[in-house]
């Protein structure tokens, strides 16, 4: 089980938040975060991640893009995880990109995934939007990071039930990924990133 930070008596602990930079300081989902022998709702470095319909709330500027907000609750931390990337589908990349662009936070990268148009966009976490076929923009899922082994975080989550795929090589060079399926919202865990020298993109 994840040992959980202390937090000094107080019920948890709320992001550190920027002033300037736009920060995505709240996500809401359909994810039970207990079952997953997580703390709910569960506070990462910039992001507290709440169960519930899909909402998310920022500080420093909201784009509009017809997402539900949800307030900013406190949350308990959990040592060795983190939250990695949020996953945003939207019908037009470039009326995303201009709805965030409002904010002043523009792409760190634009690619092509899987055939779809994807950018990147650091907002606390990186928000990673997907150009789908889905009427209006939508929050998917998440993705973690930890620094437990993820054979051993898929053989937990396992014996508690959840379906879990075997890790495999994530798009980033020297990361790997596995997902869980079967949830109401997407969700992946991923391993920390660390530089790889003269890697090849899988």
């Amino acid at each position: 089980m994840p040992t959980q930070v202390p937090t000094g008596g107080d019920s948890g602990v709320r992001p550190t938040l920027a002033a300037v930079t736009p920060v995505l300081c709240a996500v809401r989902l359909p994810l039970p975060w207990e079952e997953f022998d997580l703390p709910s709702p569960l506070a990462t470095r910039s992001t507290v991640l709440i169960t519930g319909s899909p909402a998310w709330a920022w500080q420093g500027g909201t784009p509009n893009l017809r997402i539900d907000e949800c307030p900013i609750a406190q949350g308990t931390p959990v040592k060795g995880w983190d939250l990695d990337h949020v996953v945003l589908l939207v019908p037009s990349m470039a009326a995303a990109t201009a709805a965030l662009a409002t904010t002043g936070t523009t792409p760190r990268l634009q690619m092509t995934v899987k055939g779809r148009p994807t950018a990147f966009f650091r907002v606390g976490p990186v928000l990673e939007v997907i150009e789908s076929p889905v009427r209006t923009p939508a929050l998917f899922g998440v993705a973690l990071v930890t620094d437990e082994p993820l054979e051993v975080v898929a053989l937990r989550w396992r014996s508690l039930g959840r379906t879990v795929t075997d890790p495999r090589p994530a798009i980033q060079p020297g990361r790997r990924i596995f997902s869980v399926q079967a949830t109401e919202a997407g969700l992946a865990v991923m391993s920390p990133y660390r530089a790889v020298p003269d890697a090849v993109e899988s």
